[in-house]
């Protein structure tokens, strides 16, 4: 499917653009801001453009797509007749093992790492299988009403009580020295805990989009768009509301256009209706792409420029971690220490490792090779068939020593 490889392949773009000033170059840097210095026109453009496409866009449009995900597999084995317990283990088994990379992703190399709690959530979302569609679309759309209407409270509260948010883009834990390696494995260490007891917070932060996706998957939402028009026309207006409403607001705050000190208010709005914005980019790439879509269900081929992020959204796993891999050399003080101070250099960054992870990307693609960690992922989920199997290995073993059983 045309839509959802895209969609992850630009994401990536989006998380490095975001994640470079807010976590990488937080441990160490001297001076890091959120958006990174503004010193000049071009700065003032991409600050702004950070601010409506990037900050809390990419992530949660990745975690719509990992509901999404789920909601593919949880077809698949449908369509191939499996019993909902085992269909249920075979879930729950493949996102402990997202879970299990994520964990080691995030002790050793990168304290932002979203895997972990990926994982998590798709065992979670794996017990709800048997569920309607229509309950998990009620629960969803009531969290994701109030995580609105709360975050317009917020906004005015602020706006009228002129309270001071600045403390709200400070990063860090006092006392931790992130400039040795152990320092900085005790940080993600601590970041770590931190986050699993704030975990249930996460769930009902991103729970509800990741079952959006999951409810689209099983209602075939991008796989006809056209019959879902008006549903994915509903999400991009909305979607479009929250980007100019509260992200356009922030950049310009930014910038200086509007008061410098709604900066903080704003970003921290965006932090929390910003999730809401995943279904809406997902159904933006849907009806932008449908006629692409259309054109591949004709068995024709896609131009090159959306084969290439395809390919990466195919291997979107690999591509999170070279993201990690890349921005630890490159970034930390344990390695090169490079920490680009504007944000023109540090969007020019984050883009130049989006491109290579797209370069890497296609030659695997050219050479029909799974990305490493996807495969591995595979061969630790399913087994050396690398496919979901009927019976699990002791259901198997129990079948073949029955006829045994009645000879005797």
């Amino acid at each position: 499917m045309v839509v959802p490889d895209v969609a992850r392949g630009v994401a990536l773009l989006g998380i490095a653009v975001a994640n470079l000033p807010t976590a990488w170059l937080t441990p160490g840097a001297a001076h890091s801001e959120f958006l990174g210095s503004i010193n000049s026109v071009f700065d003032q453009i991409l600050a702004v453009l950070t601010t409506l496409f990037a900050h809390t866009r990419g992530l949660p449009l990745f975690t719509t797509l990992l509901g999404f995900g789920v909601g593919l597999i949880a077809m698949s084995l449908w369509r191939k007749r499996f019993p909902p317990q085992r269909a249920r283990q075979i879930i729950v088994r493949r996102y402990f093992f997202l879970a299990v990379f994520g964990a080691v992703h995030l002790l050793l190399i990168f304290y932002g790492d979203i895997m972990f709690y990926y994982g998590l959530s798709g065992m979670i979302i794996g017990l709800l299988l048997t569920m309607r569609d229509k309950v998990l679309s009620i629960i969803s759309y009531v969290i994701i009403g109030l995580t609105f209407v709360g975050s317009l409270a917020f906004l005015l509260w602020g706006l009228i009580s002129g309270i001071d948010m600045s403390a709200f883009t400070s990063a860090g834990i006092a006392g931790t020295d992130y400039s040795t390696l152990g320092g900085l494995l005790q940080y993600n260490a601590i970041t770590f805990g931190l986050g699993l007891t704030g975990y249930p917070f996460y769930l009902i932060a991103y729970g509800p989009i990741m079952l959006i996706g999951f409810t689209w998957a099983r209602r075939g939402v991008l796989a006809d768009a056209a019959s879902h028009r008006k549903e994915l026309i509903a999400w991009t207006v909305f979607g479009w509301i929250i980007i100019l409403g509260i992200g356009l607001p922030w950049g310009l705050a930014a910038i200086s256009v509007l008061p410098n000190e709604l900066e903080a208010l704003f970003l921290a709005t965006n932090s929390f209706v910003g999730t809401l914005t995943g279904p809406a980019l997902l159904a933006m790439f849907a009806l932008l792409l449908q006629p692409f879509q259309a054109r591949v269900n004709n068995g024709e081929a896609l131009p090159v420029w959306l084969q290439v992020p395809m390919a990466l959204g195919k291997r979107s796993m690999s591509g999170y971690v070279f993201q990690s891999i890349a921005f630890f050399i490159i970034c930390y003080p344990v390695v090169l220490g490079y920490t680009p101070d504007s944000v023109t250099a540090q969007t020019a960054l984050a883009f130049g490792v989006w491109v290579a992870s797209l370069l890497l990307a296609w030659m695997l693609e050219k050479t029909n090779k799974r990305g490493p960690f996807e495969a591995i992922h595979r061969r630790l989920s399913y087994g050396p068939t690398l496919q979901p199997e009927l019976y699990s290995a002791k259901q198997r073993k129990r079948l073949e020593q029955q006829p045994q059983q009645g000879q005797d």
